[in-house]
């Protein structure tokens, strides 16, 4: 199942992007293996630590095995056998992120695209995914947002069909979804409640759609197999620009 979702008029809200209109992409699969196919190995996060941020509430306390907490969002190997990998806390409270991590990218990046991974084992609301997404273009002194981004409608039940979920951010009129960025921040909130059903994380009207879904807020938090954020030139071109690009690009970089 793939749904395109057009980021303002549906569920992504994009502010402060100097390209066209930006646009992010559903895509299910059946089993929580299903979409490793589509992890960037060597992305710009590809081995980074995020910093937890004031106001992230840690992970669930099923979740015990450090290699099951930050390294595995950018680890490029989706769901660890312990079934248990990028399981946040749930309960975050209306409105608040279970998890709000920084990466500071080391470097001066343009950016063609970003893509969660979540899912589950289990076929649940686990497997849904609730982002929002920060860019800073000035060291890390100020962020902007780039977007929220909503896996599937509010009301969408997941009992069994399901056990990934790819979100692709993007922008539909140009390779260059953000330029110049040093650092990027994610949000990532509850999305289910305890039934399989997609909710968002706000009682009442959601500040970024405007909307409310009609429905209490989500209080059960997915697991985060992955966040890949893909320079531009995307892994693999690298090959064909020879050693003139590579110099390129390290002129990019902070000295």
């Amino acid at each position: 199942m793939r749904n395109i979702l057009l980021a303002l008029a549906t569920f992504g809200l994009i502010t402060g992007v100097a390209n066209g209109a930006a646009t992010f992409s559903t895509t299910h699969g059946p089993e929580s293996t299903s979409l490793n196919p589509s992890i960037v190995v060597g992305d710009l996060l590809s081995g980074l630590i995020g910093t937890e941020l004031p106001g992230d509430l840690g992970w669930h306390p099923a979740n015990s095995d450090p290699l099951d907490r930050l390294p595995a969002f950018t680890d490029d190997a989706g769901i660890r056998g312990t079934g248990l990998t990028g399981l946040m806390n749930d309960f975050p409270g209306a409105g608040n992120p279970a998890k709000l991590v920084r990466y500071d990218l080391g470097g001066i990046f343009d950016i063609s695209r970003i893509h969660i991974l979540t899912g589950n084992n289990g076929k649940d609301g686990r497997v849904f995914s609730t982002t929002t997404v920060n860019y800073s273009i000035d060291g890390g002194n100020s962020f902007l947002l780039l977007g929220y981004f909503q896996s599937d409608p509010s009301g969408t039940i997941n009992s069994g069909q399901w056990g990934s979920t790819l979100v692709e951010i993007f922008d539909d009129a140009s390779p260059t979804l953000l330029s110049g960025v040093t650092h990027l921040q994610f949000g990532l909130y509850a999305v289910d409640n305890t039934a399989g059903q997609m909710r968002d994380p706000f009682d009442g009207v959601n500040p970024f759609t405007g909307v409310d879904d009609g429905l209490t807020a989500a209080f059960v938090s997915p697991l985060v197999f992955e966040i890949d954020v893909v320079a531009i030139p995307e892994p693999g071109i690298l090959a064909f620009l020879g050693l003139g690009g590579l110099l390129l690009l390290r002129c990019r970089r902070k000295s």
